[in-house]
């Protein structure tokens, strides 16, 4: 699934080609994608706004419209491709890891692709979506804040406060695993798997450690290794592990820098052990048994 580097990075090279300009149409081609309105009326109330502005809070992308906002969620393997007036489609598919097809560019019209939105320029924005766990919101006004799967959500880790926000919100009692804090969503917003199992290693903690044996003095340095994954995964464009891609279709680099994830049983890049593979939190989990013991008890 996309986390917050993806998801930055997608909105961070569509808004040149979008912002500002005008919806000539939308054509959502799956209505159950569209929760909580009525699929009917999808094109009918996005024809001809202009679009404001482009955000991202958590893993979900906001388009803000003139008294309304579009809200995407990708899902597992959701992708937004910007299509210039003058793009040539790229017609070839390939198939990842996990058996989806991907572009390798522009791509055409497919089965797979939910949702089209045309743009008075020439453009286009398609939303392709093999497995369909993507979701589009309608939301009144600018109040996508309060809509009940975004005002869940933590604070966004990028721009927290370190001290401020552990004296705050951390669970000192709390016996689940530190890796489960760290997927919480109400707890940080757009931290993922991968990112989790990254900070985790970067800040040499085990990620089954009960978050109440984390010591008071590694917990900020969690925190920062969080920020800092996460500015490096934005950095190199995002993780192309398997789904992702940026919306020219091309793949992020930060996979090639990743520490732990995806690398179970290869050498620590630090100390040359053999990572591990298991499972916490109900996910795969690679971690360093040298540079992330767990202390006994």
């Amino acid at each position: 699934m996309p986390e917050l580097p993806e998801v930055e990075t997608i909105v961070r090279l569509l808004a040149p080609g979008i912002e500002g300009k005008r919806i000539l149409s939308a054509d959502l081609r799956l209505p159950r994608l569209l929760l909580g309105s009525d699929p009917g009326d999808f094109n009918p109330r996005l024809e001809g706004l202009r679009l404001e502005r482009i955000v991202r809070r958590g893993k979900y992308i906001i388009l803000e419209l003139p008294g309304l906002s579009l809200v995407v969620h990708l899902g597992m393997t959701g992708q937004l491709t910007y299509a210039p007036p003058d793009a040539s489609e790229k017609p070839g598919f390939y198939r990842t890891v996990t058996g989806m097809q991907k572009a390798l560019g522009v791509h055409p019209i497919d089965k797979h692709t939910h949702l089209i939105v045309r743009w008075e320029d020439g453009s286009r924005v398609l939303f392709r979506d093999p497995r369909t766990f993507g979701k589009l919101f309608l939301i009144e006004g600018r109040d996508w804040m309060r809509h009940p799967r975004l005002r869940i959500l933590g604070e966004e880790p990028l721009t927290l406060r370190i001290e401020p926000f552990l004296a705050k919100h951390y669970p000192d009692g709390s016996a689940r695993s530190i890796k489960a804090l760290l997927l919480d969503q109400s707890f940080l917003s757009g931290v993922g798997n991968i990112y989790a199992d990254e900070a985790l290693f970067r800040s040499g903690i085990h990620p089954a450690r009960k978050v109440k044996d984390v010591k008071p003095l590694q917990r900020p340095l969690l925190l920062q290794a969080v920020k800092d994954v996460l500015r490096a995964g934005i950095k190199n464009s995002g993780t192309s592990f398997s789904d992702y891609r940026k919306p020219d279709g091309t793949q992020g680099s930060n996979f090639e820098r990743l520490q732990v994830y995806g690398r179970g049983g290869q050498p620590c890049r630090k100390c040359g052990a053999v990572l591990r593979k298991t499972g916490i939190a109900q996910r795969g989990t690679v971690f360093c048994p040298r540079c992330q013991p767990l202390p006994k008890r």
